[in-house]
């Protein structure tokens, strides 16, 4: 193929992924979702948009995306986090995996079909998506929590099993007739290459990469990491390995070095268009046809994956120690498929453990599972919020006298402000619709009460008439908005809301909440105060300095300021 017409495909190719992408993010269906259908509209399956000819080309470009993505999950496992989350990478992450896997074996095998495609099959139901997960946690300010600490360490122990699933696979098709000598022969080989890649990711890649780093050559860091990288796929590929095992150890080896986040900064940009090309090559092997004549099969294997992964997930972290709460969370925020799957599944169809047909309906039942996890999440709050704190909402608050000062979320600016009402004795409640947040509150002997502010009897049993003021603290600007809209039919009351933007602050202005402020403002002139003065600047010029930075930031300047950048 001349570079003319290789450089019109994938042109071709990145038009087309852009345009479902940008579609799929609007639906809120996300990016990987627009990648898959994009390959299906560029597949050789559908009519119209193909780009058929070249598929193998833009597979082998993308599986390069495979193993930097791999390389970069090593990265982030360094053995002294994991030593520390043992308990719950074995029990949740792994036993998830193992549990789903041995499930799908019986049933398959049950369905007339080999236990190796069932263990294949549950292997790759186990998967969630890390990506997803974490994105979402972090959004919703739930990563601190207890059940996104445990959610998190769930998906360590998941990514970490990629690692024996990925050496597994190849011996599920090895030759059953294989004489003693063969076999010994192959481990040792296995043993040598594995002693290989321990010497270039603890010995000679740090000393490449150190060097590097001294001399202050960007362009010897990135090749000497490339280098290491693609030298220790070719090395296990010798042994019969998936190239990718080479570049997860290899990301595990250097986890620990001081520059690791330079590595991940290194390899970032070049996993985020190789794992493009990878999900769009995926979605190539969707045969559309199959799918329609196969859709009640899909949707009541998808049915079955959510059910089984939420209890099992459930039933898992109660097993682990934890509460009900955080058990049923975790079930419903990883019962999705995640994008580890499409890796095995890959390397599971490249090996003939699958077909094509075979591989195409399980694509499709990953994708719809990624779709719904948004959903999922919520169902999984409002059924822990409804049935299982119903009774420990506002049963067990005392009737006494109307509280001078109501907060609205326990998170850490929450507890501080109840915190200094407790210390200047004024009577107060504290409300979340966060259970974990509430027994944070309640272990720190804080007045803290699991309750939603927007029900009008949970108003009413905190005497919200009576009361003062009220102090909001909450992550997310539309529910913010929500309970503040809902606060100030209230009269009596003088609300403070903290913001996360000055946007924010304005608009809750606007709406009459006249003591809305961003936090971010005041502690950032503080810690640039400090800073200031650590440079050598006088004190009545730094006080100068933040005066007028406050009277810039004030609410007509900040419109002005608004208008000038747009």
């Amino acid at each position: 193929m001349d570079s003319i017409s290789f450089f019109y495909f994938i042109a071709y190719v990145f038009t087309v992924a852009t345009l479902f992408v940008v579609g799929s993010s609007i639906l809120g269906m996300g990016t990987i979702v627009g990648f898959i259908l994009a390959g299906v509209a560029l597949g050789p399956f559908t009519p119209g948009l193909v780009a058929a000819t070249n598929i193998e080309l833009l597979q082998q470009v993308a599986d390069l995306g495979v193993v930097l993505f791999l390389f970069t999950i090593g990265l982030e496992m360094k053995p002294v986090d994991l030593w520390r989350m043992k308990k719950s990478l074995m029990i949740q992450g792994a036993g998830l995996v193992v549990a789903t896997s041995l499930l799908f074996a019986g049933l398959v095998t049950l369905l007339g079909f080999s236990w190796q495609i069932g263990l294949v099959i549950g292997a790759i139901f186990g998967q969630s998506s890390s990506a997803v997960v974490i994105t979402l946690l972090n959004q919703k300010g739930e990563f601190n929590s207890e059940h996104g600490k445990n959610i998190f360490s769930n998906l360590m122990g998941q990514d970490l099993s990629v690692v024996p699933l990925m050496a597994l696979i190849p011996l599920l098709v090895s030759h059953q007739n294989e004489s003693s000598a063969t076999f010994l022969q192959d481990t040792f080989t296995v043993l040598f290459v594995i002693g290989l890649i321990l010497a270039i990711g603890k010995v000679l890649l740090p000393l490449a990469l150190k060097w590097s780093v001294r001399k202050h050559n960007k362009d010897a860091f990135a090749l000497c990491l490339f280098g290491a990288i693609f030298a220790t796929v070719c090395v296990i590929e010798y042994a019969g390995l998936p190239s990718t095992l080479g570049a997860f150890l290899l990301g595990m080896l250097l986890s620990s070095l001081d520059f690791r986040h330079s590595l991940e900064e290194t390899v970032l940009p070049f996993k985020g268009v190789l794992m493009a090309l990878f999900f769009t090559s995926v979605g190539m092997q969707i045969n559309p046809t199959v799918l329609i004549e196969h859709l009640s099969s899909i949707l009541f294997i998808l049915a079955v994956v959510l059910v089984v992964k939420t209890l099992l997930s459930t039933a898992l972290s109660l097993i682990d120690g934890k509460s009900l709460s955080v058990g049923i969370k975790t079930g419903f925020w990883l019962n999705h498929v995640g994008e580890f799957a499409f890796v095995i599944l890959a390397l599971a169809t490249s090996m003939g453990i699958l077909s094509e047909s075979q591989s195409s309906i399980i694509i499709a039942i990953v994708s719809l599972s990624m779709v719904l996890s948004s959903f999922s999440i919520k169902l999984g709050d409002k059924v822990v919020s409804r049935f299982l704190h119903s009774a420990e909402s506002f049963d067990d608050l005392p009737h006494k006298e109307s509280n001078a000062l109501v907060i609205i979320g326990v998170d850490e600016v929450g507890r501080l402000i109840a915190k200094m009402a407790h210390r200047a004795q004024i009577p107060y409640v504290a409300l979340d619709h966060n259970y974990d947040q509430v027994k944070t509150s309640k272990q720190l002997g804080l007045n803290a009460y699991f309750g939603d502010i927007l029900r009008s009897s949970v108003r009413k049993k905190i005497h919200l008439d009576d009361a003062k003021a009220v102090f909001v603290s909450i992550h997310e600007p539309a529910t913010l908005k929500r309970v503040c809209v809902a606060l100030a039919r209230y009269p009596n009351l003088d609300i403070y809301a903290r913001t996360n933007s000055k946007e924010d602050e304005l608009e809750l202005k606007q709406l009459g909440i006249h003591f809305a402020a961003s936090t971010y403002i005041e502690s950032t002139l503080i810690r640039g105060r400090k800073l200031l003065h650590n440079f050598g600047v006088a004190e009545d010029t730094t006080m100068t300095l933040v005066d007028e930075l406050m009277t810039e930031m004030s609410e007509l300047n900040y419109q002005k300021y608004k208008q000038q950048c747009a």
